[in-house]
């Protein structure tokens, strides 16, 4: 066994082998540093406040909207809704979800949904506050799971949803089917 370096050889292995350890610990080394500053960013990282109609006619997104969260972690949504179809309208339902905007139906908001009794009246161009206490529309919108369960998160956690409005233009006939207008709206969760 010749184990002693004799003049001449070379230990290119061990060359090589220093080589990637050097480098291998050095890609560990970037790995773990971002993988802490994902888990320190992410997490405090917010949904942008938005609120979007898939079809003109109406807005949401004149005042910021609210996703309130109350004690026992229920998700509650007050917004601001602009009629800008030019016409006078009735709305007669109201639904916060988490369901995606093509999964929202008519009977979802009329199942799961505040219903209005009587419709609620908005002229053209009118805006109306829904789902506070002071809001022109009283009592609370709160959001729900698919199967019309109460949604639940925590404050800070981030939403997305859909809201639906069932509505029918005021000069329609009394037995025409109601219309439905979809928003998608995501933001962080407040407190209560």
């Amino acid at each position: 066994m010749d184990f002693i370096k004799k003049p001449g050889k070379s230990f290119k292995g061990q060359a090589v082998m220093e080589y990637l350890i050097t480098y291998g610990l050095a890609l560990f080394v970037i790995l773990i540093v971002l993988a802490i500053l994902v888990a320190v960013v992410l997490p405090s990282l917010k949904a942008p406040e938005a609120c979007q109609f898939t079809q003109p006619g109406f807005t949401c997104n004149q005042k910021p909207h609210t996703l309130v969260a109350d004690t026992s972690n229920n998700v509650r949504l007050l917004y601001q809704l602009d009629n800008t179809q030019g016409k006078s309208i009735l709305v007669s339902g109201v639904l916060c979800s988490v369901a995606p905007a093509g999964n929202v139906r008519k009977s979802d908001v009329e199942s799961h949904g505040v219903t209005l009794s009587p419709a609620r009246p908005m002229a053209a161009g009118e805006s109306v506050t829904m789902g506070g206490p002071s809001a022109d529309v009283t009592g609370e919108i709160e959001c729900k799971n698919e199967d019309g369960t109460t949604t639940k998160l925590a404050p800070n956690s981030n939403f997305r949803g859909t809201l639906g409005i069932v509505y029918r233009f005021a000069e329609d006939q009394p037995d025409a089917p109601d219309r439905l207008a979809i928003a998608t709206v995501t933001g962080s969760v407040q407190a209560e």
